[in-house]
């Protein structure tokens, strides 16, 4: 048998050190290929007026039956903290409400004007602003806005369609409450 002879050194510890190498490897790859490129691509450009596609959108969430279902879920024992509340998700991501918005892009940053009166400034790369760590890059042709306030985090997947005239966002909120999932289409005007 390999490895049992008199003098000999068992394999197994070059082994687990091999398989812990390609393990380290993998996780390596699949971490770089989520990482986010701050520099914007030349063919993503948001600026202009976009507004909502109705037919291809889901419905704006209905902050005060949200609020009653997580209004349920505190009687029930299932949430606890008042700061996870969804019930302010159109608040803190205005696209799952917006029907109309106007959109200036640099190359470092971005403004949204929404049709509600609200403003935002997205700047590539990671930002605190108001209590939330905003991270904001490019993955897989796509702008992704990653937000994070504890306890509610939240992800904005922006991606330009039909050669650029049609923006499909989708947006998941996860809260300690209730989560939202939406996604938005706007025709560029």
């Amino acid at each position: 048998m390999a490895g049992s002879r008199k003098g000999s050194k068992p394999l197994w510890p070059v082994r687990l050190v091999a398989w812990l190498i390609v393990l380290a490897c993998i996780g390596m790859v699949v971490t770089a290929c989520q990482y986010q490129h701050v520099d914007p691509p030349s063919s993503f450009n948001l600026s202009g007026t976009w507004v909502l596609n109705e037919r291809e959108s889901d419905s704006a969430p209905d902050p005060d039956e949200i609020r009653r279902r997580e209004d349920r879920d505190v009687l029930r024992g299932r949430q606890r903290d008042a700061r996870a509340s969804s019930a302010f998700v159109v608040h803190d991501f205005p696209v799952v409400g917006a029907t109309r918005m106007v959109i200036e892009q640099d190359d470092y940053s971005m403004g949204i004007e929404y049709d509600s009166g609200g403003y935002r400034d997205v700047t590539w790369g990671e930002r605190t602003r108001d209590y939330w760590t905003i991270r904001a890059g490019w993955r897989d042709e796509a702008l992704v806005i990653e937000s994070r306030r504890d306890p509610i985090s939240g992800t904005e997947t922006m991606r330009l369609e039909a050669d650029g005239r049609r923006l499909r966002v989708e947006v998941f909120v996860k809260t300690g409450g209730q989560d939202v999932r939406a996604v938005r289409v706007f025709d560029q005007q």
